[in-house]
């Protein structure tokens, strides 16, 4: 550790092409794909066949921002989230697969219902 003025210590950084940065990357995707955890873009968009409700929210809506919110209004776990920076909010949140095929169609038919 370095010293700055104040005589704090400072961390070292570490580079993010390090062998230990590299295996710690590898291995939070390792578990992330054990665990399917995805977020709803990915979810949307690799699978296969959705439930009527998730298809007429899709044609009500065109996004999966309302249901994202829709879901948090709801206290559906998210396993990660990650805000933008100050200029806007974005919120990236995952959810486990399975969580996500019980409850989106429920949280988009309240959406659609809404809206009507």
């Amino acid at each position: 550790m370095s010293k700055d003025n104040s005589g704090l210590s400072k961390p070292k950084m570490i580079s993010r092409k390090s062998p230990e940065v590299v295996a710690y990357i590898e291995m939070v995707v390792k578990a992330k794909q054990d665990a399917e955890v995805v977020t709803l873009r990915e979810w949307y968009d690799s699978t296969a066949n959705h439930q009527q409700e998730i298809i007429e929210y899709m044609a009500s809506f065109k996004q999966l921002g309302r249901l994202g919110k829709e879901l948090h209004n709801r206290g559906i776990t998210r396993v990660t989230e990650r805000y933008g920076d100050n200029v806007r909010t974005l919120v990236e949140a995952t959810y486990q697969r399975g969580m996500l095929d019980m409850v989106a169609p429920l949280c988009a038919l309240v959406c659609i219902s809404n809206k009507k």
